[in-house]
């Protein structure tokens, strides 16, 4: 498997959903691991293994612990304001042409950082 999986920014509409929405990784599922699938919500039955979340940690000095949702295939929303997901693509100034990249650290940590159009990997 690879240590990296990457997200293209392709579009105005990629900035909005991932700053207002979510960041969606069903086309990098399989690089986590699938035990940090959680349900839904809280309505949902439970997942029929134990879930796991998993660490991210982030090139702007944060990280936070998340499960993945099953359905929406997004790391678990939380407030713009708390460490998450959400707060990184609000605050990393995304742009079309950009790639959003996940590094493995290990089994359970990840980095994400941003790669701006036109830099080399």
């Amino acid at each position: 498997m690879s240590t990296t999986a990457r997200i293209p920014i392709r579009s105005p509409e990629d900035v909005w959903t991932f700053t207002e929405r979510n960041v969606p990784l069903w086309d990098v599922l399989e690089f986590f691991p699938p035990d940090c699938i959680g349900p839904r919500g809280p309505k949902d039955p439970p997942r029929p293994y134990d879930v796991k979340p998993i660490v991210i940690e982030t090139d702007m000095g944060f990280s936070f612990e998340s499960d993945i949702q099953y359905g929406s295939w997004i790391l678990r929303p939380c407030s713009p304001k708390q460490p998450g997901m959400m707060r990184w693509c609000k605050e990393r100034g995304l742009e079309p042409g950009d790639t959003i990249v996940f590094e493995a650290l290990g089994e359970r940590r990840f980095a994400v950082r941003l790669e701006k159009a036109g830099a080399s990997a």
